[in-house]
């Protein structure tokens, strides 16, 4: 059994023509440690993709069909106290604006410990500020002592990614779903919340959904990608094999796309 598993999803919001699809018959896999980049323009439907997964996405808003299933849960079977118990645990969500991801009243220690408070119960205060501090430095955070007693305005933007990486982790989960999260990040954080991420998949086996419209940074990290356009997923494969040698049209002008300078063979 695959670590996920998402077979034939339709999603269709309320507000839309009938005929439009945000989400238009996607399937796809992922086996524990994978990392699989989610690929193509805004409005492709890769967010809405991985708000289904998470169960993010408010069910008054659209329509969903098909299945979801993490670990052999169901998802959209799922009620709502029982997705509390998944996401965060199983699985997690990193965001693309760590601005505005944080509580500004509170200090970053508390907030990056926060799901330790809902699934870790039983732990004292002393062990969950251990596994804040593990997951700080798990996440690159240099000085996680300092850091931890810090509010939110005091930390620079990739500080701040780096601690909502960190909240993600402390639980250990099985996924790890990112969202465009390098998109507000000069080149030289970005290279180094990459790393990060391939130590964190190398050491614990932690599954990754990469989502970005990025190919130079999917390139560097994913394993696999899928490219999707329209909803509907166009091409998939190795990612090597995908960039190097495009076959559907759509992904070939992704690639022709980017700056000569910034080819992969280059």
């Amino acid at each position: 059994m695959s670590l996920l598993e998402v077979n034939n999803l339709r999603v269709h919001f309320h507000d839309a023509a009938p005929d439009r699809f945000a989400v238009d018959g996607v399937s796809f896999s992922m086996e524990k440690g994978d990392i699989l980049g989610l690929v193509g323009e805004s409005g492709t439907g890769k967010t809405v993709t991985s708000m289904c997964i998470a169960g993010l996405l408010p069910r008054w808003k659209a329509d969903t069909e098909g299945s979801i299933t993490l670990d052999g849960t169901e998802i959209f079977d799922c009620t709502q106290e029982e997705l509390n118990k998944i996401l965060g645990r199983e699985m997690s969500v990193v965001f693309q604006e760590p601005m505005t991801s944080f509580n500004p009243v509170y200090r970053i220690g508390r907030q990056v410990g926060e799901s330790l408070y809902v699934h870790e119960r039983g732990l004292s205060r002393a062990e969950k500020k251990d596994r804040v501090l593990k997951a700080m430095k798990k996440a690159g955070l240099q000085e996680p002592q300092e850091v931890y007693r810090k509010y939110p305005h005091e930390l620079s933007g990739g500080m701040l990614q780096r601690a909502m990486i960190a909240a993600a982790i402390v639980t250990s989960p099985k996924l790890l779903i990112a969202d465009e999260i390098t998109t507000a990040l000069d080149v030289t954080i970005q290279a180094r919340i990459l790393d990060q991420l391939k130590k964190l998949n190398r050491e614990s086996g932690m599954a990754i959904l990469f989502i970005s419209h990025d190919l130079h940074v999917v390139n560097r990290l994913c394993k696999s990608v899928i490219v999707m356009q329209r909803g509907k997923i166009v091409e998939s494969g190795r990612t090597e094999d995908v960039f190097s040698s495009p076959q559907h049209a759509y992904t070939k002008q992704l690639v022709a796309a980017i700056p000569s300078r910034g080819r992969f063979d280059e």
